[in-house]
């Protein structure tokens, strides 16, 4: 065996190592443990590191986002809740004041009846209270007279006129009372808190009108009711007055009037006085009696009306005021600010819930879409897949699913703007009827709004012409159809737009022409036209043109005038406005006369002599010379006097209800209206003999006691005979010179001058005396009826017969 070979120990040759062979190193065991934990620690540190940063990242958007959301919501939020609440208080201030106005509106209409009744009493013929005292027949009358005013709404309960030198009480339901029903409960109204003797020595010496405020009073029937009570001499304002008014109004029915206005409002409302004394209120409240309320109250006398905020007792309250220019009455409401404010507090505690669960649902939403951004894509994909399913069903990736998406979207958009391009007719119709309305201020106005529609007008001059055509509804869209193809062929120089008019029956053709062309011979043979190919007859009435969008309007007025005036006369086929030609009458003057003389009868439930006028009116819209539009108004107004008579006796409602639609209908001949007339005066006629009672027996002895126990007096008259035995003036008339043989005047005349002679034959008695015996006013009276039926004066006949 070989000895190695030894080097010496500075030998300067490399050494080689395991490295060198391309070996891994010799690591000793620890030295691998500790460098493997080395690794570890690092791999591990390098994870936590990326998992911070990507949490940092995911921390920092959707702290991004939800400031986005939440700043422009929290803006609304800084500014809604500060300015809330003033809103609201703002808003309640201004309804309370609505309110508070609607009320004193309908207090004044509905009190408007009671102060008029003293002036409808005093203007009544038939209370003749100077009478009352000596003739029973006249309490009879009085009676009567009252229960006609009855027709009142249910605002007031009942009303009294109190005559003083009887002590007498006619109610309106034609009750009478003596003042000692007035005296203790159960017969007549008893005022717990007015006195009965203190009550009638105040009726007896009032000389303006009084309102007592809301008070317990006991009706017949022991049944306590609070009461306003209107109090008014007849007549207003004179001394020593024959008579005194009470109207009685309920406490609950102007509550009720007062809660009508809003049924959700619960405001208090007040009533008070000129004096500031209260009359009547909605809630007894506790508030009411203090004087901070009544130096409140005392205070608005400044202003008409107003609204403020206002502390009561520690309490906050909305308070509206108003003054009434009628009779100076304070109208106040209250309402509490606490329970105005309830509601938005209400609103804002559910605000402040519904912003945070938004806010918590926003944040989930944000949380998951960072988290899964490509879900929400995929399911938008999705949807799209489903909303717009091809013809033919095929796999399509996410960019082909968006292509035919929007692919459809646009054939989405053709199709609708094929239906826009449909409803232009319909836009080009509402242009024209707002130029011949005379909406547009100038051409370059309506011009603007017409291009895109394509309507121009070429020429100088505007006419309208209306065509109105006699057919059913259906027809008439055979005809608009047939006029809007001719548009499409209008003869050189005219130009021109058909359009179905507010009227069913009615097409309205708007055009320009040069000032040469003749439209009348046009719209002639247009008829012609219409006639043979749609079998429709129409009456076409033609404005004068004009050059202006004020002219447009002026001859459209024009064309419908003329066209009235083509179907009420039935004279031409096609008219001009210039044509038409108006006789000067006193039209207006007469008509007024009739009508008057109508209502006048109608509440006299005269029959005959109702008959008798509605006969002149209807000769009077007959006549050739009187205008078309004056026949349409005397008809309307006719028509409306009738139906307020037979208002009067609430019978046969449905009959009525029809008549009165079929009378109001637009288009009418001559010969319609007058039978609308007669059939409507014909069943009021009826309504005033069923309703009448029937007459006393009128036979020639009792016709004859009667004269001999009044004949003389002076008030004895036509209407005190025929009142007697129950008759109207006319029939009574009538019936006299039936059964007499004379009219009633010429027998009265004839009866009293007999009289007259005996006492000139008789007696030494002056001619002022005889003439009063016999029932004359004056001698100058006896002296003129002596001398024309004698032939000469009482003077001269005295001498002769000495």
């Amino acid at each position: 065996m070989k000895k190695p070979l030894s080097r010496p120990f500075n030998d300067e040759r490399p050494r080689l190592t395991r490295r060198d062979f391309g070996l891994r190193p010799k690591i000793p065991i620890l030295d691998f443990i500790a460098n493997k934990k080395a690794v570890f620690g690092k791999r591990k540190l390098l994870l936590s590191y990326v998992k911070k940063n990507r949490f940092n990242l995911l921390a920092k958007l959707l702290i991004s986002y939800i400031l986005v959301l939440l700043f422009p919501m929290m803006v609304i939020l800084f500014y809604y809740y500060p300015y809330s609440t003033e809103v609201v208080k703002q808003k309640e201030m201004d309804w309370n004041a609505h309110v508070t106005e609607q009320v004193m509106n309908s207090m004044d209409i509905f009190t408007r009846y009671v102060y008029n009744l003293p002036s409808e009493l005093v203007n009544n013929r038939e209370l003749k209270l100077y009478l009352a005292g000596d003739d029973d027949y006249q309490r009879i009358v009085i009676a009567n007279e009252m229960r006609k005013y009855n027709a009142t709404d249910a605002f007031i309960d009942n009303t009294f006129l109190y005559v003083k030198n009887i002590g007498f009480l006619f109610a309106k339901t034609g009750i009478a009372y003596t003042i000692h029903d007035f005296e203790s409960p159960g017969v007549g109204y008893y005022y717990e808190n007015w006195p009965h003797k203190a009550m009638f020595e105040e009726l007896n010496s009032l000389t303006s009108p009084a309102v007592r405020p809301a008070e317990s009073v006991i009706v017949p029937g022991n049944n306590r009711m609070r009461m306003l009570t209107f109090l008014s001499p007849l007549p207003l304002g004179g001394l020593n007055s024959p008579a005194t008014v009470l109207i009685m109004v309920r406490e609950e029915t102007i509550i009720r009037l007062m809660k009508s206005v809003s049924e959700a409002y619960n405001g208090d409302f007040f009533i008070f006085n000129q004096k500031g004394n209260r009359l009547a209120a909605s809630n007894e409240t506790s508030y009411s009696n203090s004087s901070e309320f009544k130096e409140l109250v005392s205070g608005f006398g400044e202003g008409r009306s107003g609204s403020g905020i206002y502390r009561i007792n520690g309490k906050s309250f909305i308070v509206s005021h108003g003054i009434s220019d009628k009779n100076g009455w304070k109208y106040v409401n209250l309402m509490p600010v606490s329970e105005t404010l309830q509601d938005i507090r209400i609103i804002q505690r559910n605000t402040v819930v519904l912003f945070i669960l938004i806010l918590l649902l926003e944040v989930i939403v944000i949380y998951v879409s960072i988290r899964k951004n490509y879900h929400p894509i995929k399911g938008l994909v999705h949807l799209a897949k489903n909303l717009f399913t091809p013809r033919e069903p095929r796999t399509m990736n996410e960019i082909d699913t968006i292509r035919y998406a929007l692919d459809q979207l646009s054939s989405d958009n053709s199709r609708l703007d094929e239906r826009v391009k449909s409803t232009l007719p319909v836009m080009r119709d509402n242009l024209l009827f707002e130029l011949i309305c005379d909406r547009y201020p100038s051409w370059d106005a309506f011009q603007k709004e017409a291009d895109p529609y394509g309507v121009c007008f070429n020429y100088s001059h505007i006419s309208v012409a209306v065509l109105s055509c006699e057919t059913r509804e259906g027809g008439i869209q055979a005809a608009a159809e047939y006029c809007r193809m001719v548009e499409n062929r209008l003869p050189e120089g005219l130009q021109g737009y058909f359009f179905n008019s507010i009227y069913n029956q009615e097409i309205v053709f708007v055009c320009s022409h040069d000032s040469y062309f003749q439209l009348k011979a046009y719209l002639c043979g247009l008829q012609q036209e219409l006639l043979e190919r749609t079998r429709i007859h129409t009456l076409i009435g033609i404005g004068t043109p004009g050059q202006s969008p004020e002219g447009a309007h002026l001859s459209y007025l024009q064309a419908i005038r003329a066209a009235e005036h083509l179907r009420v006369r039935n004279q031409y086929s096609v008219l001009v406005f210039d044509e038409i030609e108006v006789q000067q009458t006193s039209a207006v003057s007469y008509f007024a006369e009739q009508l008057q003389s109508l209502e006048l009868f109608i509440l006299k439930n005269d029959v005959s002599a109702i008959e008798l006028v509605m006969e002149r009116i209807i000769a009077y819209i007959g006549h050739d010379g009187t205008p078309p539009h004056m026949v349409r108004v005397v008809y309307l107004n006719t028509v409306i006097v009738i139906f307020n008579g037979l208002q009067r006796f609430r019978q046969g409602g449905q009959s009525l209800l029809q008549l009165t639609s079929v009378s109001s209908l637009h288009r009418y001949t001559i010969e319609q209206m007058i039978d609308i007339m007669r059939e409507s005066c014909s069943k009021l006629c009826d309504l005033i003999r069923d309703s009448q009672p029937p007459s006393r027996t009128a036979s020639q002895n009792d016709i004859l006691a009667f004269i001999e126990g009044k004949g003389m007096h002076p008030e004895f008259s036509l209407q005190l005979i025929a009142d007697h035995f129950s008759m109207s003036i006319s029939g009574f008339s009538y019936h006299f010179k039936k059964t007499m043989g004379q009219n009633f005047k010429e027998y009265i005349d004839q009866h009293r001058i007999q009289k007259s002679i005996v006492l000139l034959r008789n007696t030494n008695e002056t001619l002022e005396l005889i003439a009063q015996q016999v029932g004359y006013s004056n001698p100058s009276s006896f002296i003129r009826s002596f001398k024309k039926m004698v032939g000469i004066t009482p003077g001269q006949y005295r001498d002769s017969n000495k």
